[in-house]
């Protein structure tokens, strides 16, 4: 089931941040601390699930190495092998934003002004090459 089914009339709007989606979405429910966090979490999986089905293709990871390396690999493996060379955000990939750090520092200081993603989330990513440890 589609998460975002559930709260008829939210839709992320066009260009929209997925974390300010997510900030307006849980302003209209009126969500407190331990709910916002259990409902991130929702959130986070359906963001998930979407990226699954886009990332699944050989012409869509090409499609991210042309993006983000102007680069594009014969197979799935050497598009993954690709992009576990640089430091990825994954909010960045989901908000159409290609870009990509070559320093670990930076990556970190980078993530960690709330570019975090659920780390269970994450785990169910077929992207894990995504995935640092922070």
């Amino acid at each position: 089931m589609n998460y975002f089914a559930q709260f008829p009339g939210f839709s992320i709007r066009r260009g929209e941040h997925m974390r300010n989606a997510f900030k307006r979405l849980a302003r209209a429910r009126g969500w407190q601390d331990g709910t916002r966090s259990t409902e991130r979490t929702h959130f986070h999986r359906q963001v998930v699930q979407e990226m699954n089905a886009r990332f699944d293709t050989l012409e869509h990871l090409q499609d991210l190495c042309q993006k983000l390396f102007d680069q594009v690999p014969g197979t799935i493996t050497q598009c993954k092998k690709l992009l576990c060379t640089k430091f990825i955000n994954i909010w960045d990939i989901v908000e159409g934003k290609y870009e990509y750090f070559d320093s670990r520092k930076d990556f970190l200081n980078y993530t960690r002004k709330n570019r975090m993603f659920d780390r269970e989330a994450a785990k169910g990513l077929r992207l894990n090459v995504f995935l640092r440890q922070l």
